[in-house]
């Protein structure tokens, strides 16, 4: 390899990862998700303008031979990486035990857009395709495509609403896991079935090797690892160091999509499928999570959306009537199907309505699909730069959709601090001493004593399903319970902090207990983003650690409710995950 290659490589790889993250950055400040930016990073230095009006200087930085094989490569491990991430968002502890509010809103969610995805390739012109003889592959790939959603987008749009760690949110996080477990094994099959030098042949073949890695990988590779991370810890109980955490998953990530890619299957589902595992260990915290994706979407992935659209010509490609029909069937066929789904599972109208918007978010899952495809000669680069549009219409218009929908009267947090119990000292030294101090502190001051226990098993099981700490020392533990006509609410205060799992580490000193009413979805998610937008507020935080008595608690609600300036929820926090 010549020295002049090493150096154009370096300076391409500095120059696609510069304007990308500045890109990046500046779309989000504009309220656009980091990927648009980062993909027109590679429209202004790819081929459509620089290669349009300065050919030489494109050609130069993007030649063909050795420098774009090592820009391929860092692609590889940026994609391998990012389904890592993927991966690692999913709780599959969620997942069983969720009732039939999931079960109807991933199937109809999933099914609904497959149908009318296979509809439309196969009424498709010939001239939208690669290869006409090729339809069923063609019709294959746009019904799955439509029928993913994107854990990433979905993600930052819940914590932006302040939704992350309701019933509401987990639901609508479940639905977007079975979705895209269910569409990255149907893609895999696909890709495999299309390759030429696939030898073994068969749909039953590959279909056996693509779920056959997926169970051993859980059954197997999962047990080892959380024995992996207990065995990493300094002493029992306590968190394993990061560093090493990180470089374990690495390493595995690695040995998995090499798995994959020798099975003939694609290397990204060998990354998915280790972050499935490790992710689902509960010794992984949330902390360790945090570290490892700031590290992979601000070194890895923008990198990997600007040569996305390094050397295609977008403006070329751009076909509006194209565009429209997948923007338009696509969003419209995940809404209705997941709110339909939602609905059968008992789910109110606006709110089933609000589940269907933030599931019709693609983001980047959608882009990577297409990557994918495009390589693997499945789509054209007309029905791939139509399928980029529609990952980003939908992902931009999911959270002020879902902001319209769930908006409502003001919340009571106040009277319901007023009636319920107040505790600025506890005692409790972890999460489950403080929630059986806070239930045992409510009940008495409501006069239900002999339910304490049962209140407090209620919320613990919510908390073991997925901790509720929302950081900067702020946690909600909730459940809904038999026997209550109202929402009931507590607050504890701990001077040392505690365990809730916090995404950035933090211990919680600022603890909202709320049980609701069995099944009383609304005023349930009503309640949490109530309080979420309160304590979103850096000042009220510091009120409520000074606070004297409970007058003082209930003043520093009131004085941010009246002083009319609670926030658009996410604008003063910067949630960690990523379009």
């Amino acid at each position: 390899m010549a020295h002049s290659d090493v150096l154009v490589f370096l300076l391409s790889l500095a120059v696609l990862l510069g304007v990308a993250r500045l890109l990046g950055e500046l779309a989000q400040r504009a309220g656009w998700p980091s990927v648009a930016g980062e993909i027109f990073a590679g429209v202004i230095v790819g081929k459509t303008l620089l290669g349009r009006f300065a050919p030489g200087a494109f050609s130069w930085l993007f030649p063909e031979g050795s420098p774009a094989t090592m820009l391929n490569g860092y692609k590889t491990i940026a994609v391998v990486l990012l389904l890592v991430v993927a991966g690692l968002e999913i709780d599959l502890t969620i997942v069983r035990r969720s009732g039939k509010a999931l079960v109807y809103t991933s199937v109809f969610s999933a099914a609904i857009p497959f149908a009318l995805g296979w509809m439309t390739g196969l009424a498709l012109p010939d001239s939208y395709l690669v290869d006409p003889s090729q339809r069923t592959f063609h019709t294959a790939f746009l019904a799955i495509a439509l029928a993913i959603s994107a854990l990433p987008v979905i993600t930052r749009t819940l914590l932006d609403l302040g939704l992350m760690k309701s019933d509401i949110g987990m639901l609508v996080l479940s639905a977007a896991v079975v979705n895209d477990i269910i569409g990255w094994i149907c893609f895999s099959v696909l890709v495999r079935q299309m390759d030429p030098h696939n030898a073994g042949g068969g749909l039953l073949r590959s279909m056996g090797l693509t779920v056959g890695f997926l169970v051993v990988t859980l059954v197997v590779l999962r047990p080892v690892v959380d024995r992996w991370l207990r065995a990493m810890e300094p002493s029992p109980g306590e968190a394993a160091p990061t560093t090493r955490v990180l470089t374990m998953v690495t390493v595995l990530a690695l040995m998995g999509a090499a798995a994959t890619e020798a099975l003939g299957i694609h290397a990204v589902f060998g990354g998915f499928v280790v972050g499935l595992a490790v992710g689902d260990s509960p010794r992984l915290r949330e902390h360790t999570r945090h570290v490892l994706q700031e590290f992979v979407t601000s070194i890895f992935t923008p990198v990997f959306f600007a040569t996305m659209a390094l050397r295609y010509d977008f403006a070329r490609s751009f076909d509006p009537v194209l565009v429209l029909i997948v923007v338009s069937i696509a969003t419209v066929a995940k809404v209705a199907g997941s709110a339909l789904g939602a609905r059968l599972g008992g789910v109110g109208k606006r709110e089933a309505l609000a589940i269907g918007f933030g599931m019709n978010s693609r983001g980047a899952m959608e882009i990577l699909l297409a990557v994918i495809a495009l390589e693997a000669k499945i789509i054209n680069e007309r029905m791939f730069v139509a399928l980029v549009v529609m990952a980003v219409v939908t992902s931009l218009i999911s959270g002020p959709a879902m902001a319209r929908l769930l908006r409502a009267t003001p919340s009571p947090v106040q009277k319901l601090l007023r009636a319920g119990a107040i505790q600025l000292d506890l005692a409790a030294t972890t999460r489950r001493d403080a929630i059986s101090e806070l239930t045992a502190a409510l009940c008495t001051k409501l006069g239900r004593t002999g339910e304490s226990s049962r209140f407090c098993d209620a919320v613990m099981a919510r908390e073991d399903t997925a901790g509720t700490g929302v950081g900067d020392g702020v946690a909600f533990p909730h459940a809904d319970a038999d026997g209550l006509t109202e929402p009931i609410l507590a607050f504890g205060r701990s001077k040392t902090g505690l365990d809730f799992d916090s995404p950035d580490g933090e211990p919680a000193k600022l603890i909202f207990l709320l049980i609701t009413p069995r099944g009383d979805y609304q005023r349930s998610l009503h309640l949490l983003a109530g309080m979420a937008r309160l304590l979103a507020r850096q000042e009220v935080r510091e009120k409520l650690l000074v606070a004297r008595d409970s007058q003082g608690v209930v003043a520093a609600l009131s004085d941010a409710k009246a002083a009319g300036q609670t926030p658009i929820p996410g604008s003063e926090r910067s949630p960690t995950s990523r379009a």
